[in-house]
């Protein structure tokens, strides 16, 4: 079933309203709204500086400044950014006097995906976000599939931003994209372009723990940290005395001595099944033959 969005063009908002004509005291404001005491002033200068470029106001919501995590010489620290919703790019596009409506719509669609077999074609939610221009003859296109950008947890369950509303969420990107195409906007995002969350029916950015949590990097397990640092065995001899020591049964053919098979279990570590892999068949059950 097809879901389909449409928004028309309005009058190009006033330049009154952007960046530029804010007072030194509605800055001040914004700093005290966005900005938690401590926050580093290149940061929040930074910041500025986008919102002043692109002349939307962070009063009306046309843009956030969020706290991302991210990590630095091995550590995770926050770090202010700017972000753009939806609401705000399409605020870009009125000022510009040349927006002339956008269409969103979201269908299942065949599309290659690339699995262990392969590339092969997978039915996929799929959004379609088109943007008019006065100024141009061709529309602007963008088509983004779900698994692109789905948020998942660390256990690999979507995040209950992208389980509870997963075409809304789909939209949304397709639109941030088209309207940066069309508009030609560049180096900033949405929120659910990058995973940081989405955003309410007032317009203000909400956090999705579940996907940050996703990307921070867990500390190696010791057993991974030893195998990562084992060297693959030089010869027969070291091979089957390494594969000896992790618990394989070593043997000689019956009939043919020069026959060596091994028996155990492949998968109790990575390094193993890649050693049998490499140098033995797998011949019956966990019984695997030296080729």
């Amino acid at each position: 079933m097809t879901s389909v969005t449409k928004l028309q063009p309005k009058p190009a908002a006033q330049s009154s309203s952007g960046f530029g004509n804010l007072t030194e005291k509605e800055k001040a404001v914004i700093v005290r709204q966005f900005f938690p005491k401590g926050t580093n002033i290149e940061e929040i200068e930074y910041c500025f500086s986008v919102a002043k470029q692109l002349d939307l106001n962070p009063l009306m919501r046309e843009i956030m400044f969020v706290p991302r995590r991210q990590k630095i010489n091995g550590q995770w620290v926050e770090k202010y950014e700017p972000l753009i919703g939806r609401d705000g790019f399409l605020s870009i596009a009125h000022k510009t006097g040349q927006f002339a409506g956008i269409k969103t719509e979201s269908f299942l669609k065949e599309i290659p995906v690339l699995s262990k077999n392969g590339w092969e074609y997978k039915k996929e939610l799929v959004a379609r976000c088109t943007v008019y221009r006065k100024d141009s003859r061709q529309p602007f296109v963008v088509e983004v599939s779900f698994n692109e950008y789905a948020q998942r947890t660390k256990e690999g369950y979507l995040t209950t931003f992208w389980k509870n509303k997963p075409d809304t969420m789909l939209k949304k990107v397709a639109e941030s994209q088209c309207l940066r195409k069309a508009f030609n906007i560049n180096g900033i995002y949405g929120a659910e372009e990058i995973g940081y969350g989405t955003y309410d029916a007032e317009g203000a950015v909400i956090r999705d723990p579940e996907a940050e949590e996703s990307r921070e990097e867990p500390e190696t397990p010791k057993e991974e940290k030893e195998e990562k640092e084992e060297v693959e065995p030089a010869d027969k001899a070291q091979l089957l005395e390494y594969l000896s020591k992790v618990g394989f049964t070593v043997k000689h053919g019956k009939h043919d001595p020069d026959r060596i098979y091994v028996r155990g279990n492949a998968y109790g570590k990575p390094q193993v099944k890649r050693i049998l892999d490499k140098y033995f068949l797998h011949v019956k059950e966990d019984i695997y033959q030296l080729l």
